[in-house]
């Protein structure tokens, strides 16, 4: 594409250089971008893409993209903007060739629950026979199955529209994808619309971030105001106040669920450790649905799901189908197998509203003895330690206070914010700021009777101390662990 060509369709920017260059990509990675791609200098939190523009250019690229004026020297065509990431975003799509405009596009935003919800509509939509990819925390899945690390929950667009492209050439007709705040505010995902954005929930996290939760509330909405295609349809709950503010706004084609009621709902549910048993109500349709899921919060992401894959289109056989046909997640209330005598979970829950949701959760299927580890990042919201705490110390009957990447802070201090509130949730926190003997200590203090719930890092295998990432998987150590000792 030539270079004059694609300023006209971004409609922003500054060319400084010769128009008629031809070029076929872009990238925001100096170590990355190829011969003939534009290569994004673009402002980051340690350094400036400018300062890498010698090893850019080594490497073929064609032109820059960047809010700085072109250094003395520089023969390539050089395109100055106030907003490079936008415009960076913007122009991935066209050089990609536009592979979203070939797929039907799914966006889930909210808090808690994204990869859950967008994991279980892409298997609706496969039940479907509709060959899907799928992006979030865990990574990229491409409709071969192929999974592509990512950095991001939702990746930069440098990085998205060549997935996007990968999933056309497989054959891939849908794509589902977590959408996240920092994304929203970022403009990593601007000039991409979705067909269906769906909203699971909204509660205290990345504060630190946004401020307050009015600002959090906007950031998120974005994806429904900005990012919404032409006769897109909006997936949004009933019983989430957040979520209700948008459905008051009504659109034509909303898309309401929840528990109780909605337009998509479940009825006469039972669960267990083993899942959820429910009727599945659509409209005036109903049909038995069995999730291999655990837990209320995992019932509703299947009705958000449920829900998403109604606004797409799909019958209520193939959602039947798509839901029962699941298994958690890496780290999403995963069951640990060991051959200690009591159930082991790990979840990701590193909110105040995730932890209390899964241990409400637990609580209404099971009279176990709760024994929950858990802790707080550093660097992070600092408001959301003690409101941790206090629902683990209101909910469980154990906590075991330990480190979850402190980074730079004192880990002591951390922990002692999140025991301050395990006290004040009316609970006495043991406080092991070593995460491993932490979990050493919950599996010796649990019977058969007992319940241990390890929270936090979810599928995360690092830990992060001060300046040293070292290996940790809390799966990996809880096996370890169960493999020897007694049950209790």
């Amino acid at each position: 594409m030539r270079l004059a060509d694609l300023l006209e369709r971004l409609g922003g920017g500054v060319l400084e250089g010769d128009g008629s260059v031809r070029v076929k990509g872009i990238s925001h990675d100096s170590r990355r971008v190829g011969r003939g791609e534009i290569f994004a200098a673009l402002p980051g939190r340690r350094a400036h893409g400018a300062e890498f523009l010698d090893q850019a250019l080594a490497r073929g690229a064609e032109a820059v993209l960047s809010s700085r004026k072109r250094p003395r020297g520089v023969t390539v065509p050089w395109i100055r903007s106030s907003r490079p990431r936008r415009l960076m975003a913007l122009a991935a799509w066209p050089l990609a060739g536009d592979p979203q405009r070939e797929l039907l596009m799914v966006g889930i935003t909210g808090t808690n629950g994204k990869s859950t919800t967008a994991h279980l509509t892409s298997l609706i939509l496969r039940a479907a026979k509709v060959p899907c990819a799928f992006a979030g925390t865990l990574g990229f899945t491409l409709p071969s199955g192929a999974v592509v690390a990512s950095e991001r929950t939702t990746p930069e667009a440098t990085d998205l529209a060549p997935l996007l492209r990968r999933t056309v050439a497989e054959g891939g007709r849908a794509a589902v994808m977590e959408v996240s705040s920092h994304a929203l505010m970022e403009d990593r995902l601007a000039g991409l619309e979705f067909q269906v954005a769906t909203w699971t929930n909204l509660s205290r996290d990345h504060l630190d971030y946004h401020g307050d939760m009015e600002r959090y509330f906007l950031a998120k909405r974005r994806l429904f105001d900005e990012h919404l295609a032409p006769g897109g349809r909006r997936v949004l709950p009933v019983e989430d106040p957040w979520g209700a503010r948008l459905l008051d706004e009504a659109r034509a084609g909303d898309v309401a669920w929840g528990l109780g009621h909605g337009d998509v709902c479940a009825r006469e549910v039972a669960g267990d450790l083993d899942g959820s048993r429910f009727l599945l109500s659509i409209g005036a349709e109903s049909v038995p649905v069995q999730l291999p899921l655990v837990g209320v919060h995992n019932l509703r992401n299947a009705l958000a799901a449920a829900a998403s894959a109604h606004a797409a289109g799909v019958g209520l056989a193939a959602i039947r189908s798509g839901l029962e046909s699941a298994t958690p997640l890496t780290g999403r209330l995963e069951r640990i197998a060991t051959a200690r005598q009591f159930p082991i979970f790990v979840d990701y829950a590193h909110t105040p509203d995730g932890l209390r949701s899964v241990l409400q959760g637990l609580r209404r299927l099971t009279d176990r003895k709760l024994i929950v580890v858990f802790g707080a990042g550093g660097d992070r919201d600092t408001g959301k330690r003690g409101p941790m705490g206090f629902a683990v110390g209101e909910l469980a009957d154990v906590a075991v206070v330990t480190s979850d990447n402190p980074r730079s802070e004192d880990p002591e201090r951390i922990a002692a914010a999140v025991a301050d509130g395990v006290r004040a949730g009316g609970g006495e926190p043991v406080v092991i700021l070593d995460r491993r003997a932490a979990i050493e200590h919950a599996l010796a203090s649990a019977n058969e009777r007992s319940l241990v719930l390890v929270a936090g890092k979810g599928h995360e295998t690092t830990q992060t101390i001060g300046d040293r990432v070292i290996r940790f998987s809390d799966q990996e150590v809880i096996r370890e662990l169960a493999a020897g000792g007694s049950c209790g």
